[in-house]
């Protein structure tokens, strides 16, 4: 992600999207356990709170102590440190996120998905 307001964004958005696909679920498709369907959607907005707070870190060095007054060095490491915790909590969030998926794909039947996917 280039900054944390598009970090965010991502995270929202894939948010929206399952739980916008487990109401389309619980609405299309008869027989469905709605009790697990609002447990789904329930897990996706704690992974997106969780992960939306993490996506606010701080570097805790300074400039003029840490680095000498080198500006340069410190701009690389400050950038390292970020992208570092970005790609961390990106994979977290994706795990989490094929977790619900593979519960999502469990309230249907395989007919269901067939009629569903075409």
């Amino acid at each position: 992600m280039a900054n944390k307001r598009q970090l965010k964004k991502y995270l929202k958005n894939t948010a929206a999207n399952i739980a916008g696909e487990t109401v389309f679920i619980i609405n299309y498709f008869e027989n469905v356990d709605e009790a697990k369907a609002n447990d789904i959607i329930d897990r996706t907005l704690q992974l997106l709170t969780e992960k939306v707070a993490e996506a606010s870190v701080s570097f805790d060095k300074t400039y003029a102590i840490s680095f000498n007054k080198d500006r340069k060095a410190y701009r690389k490491e400050k950038a390292a440190y970020f992208k570092q915790c970005y790609k961390k909590l990106v994979a977290d969030y994706n795990e989490g996120v094929k977790a619900i998926l593979k519960d999502m794909n469990a309230l249907i039947t395989p007919e269901q998905h067939k009629e569903l996917i075409g």
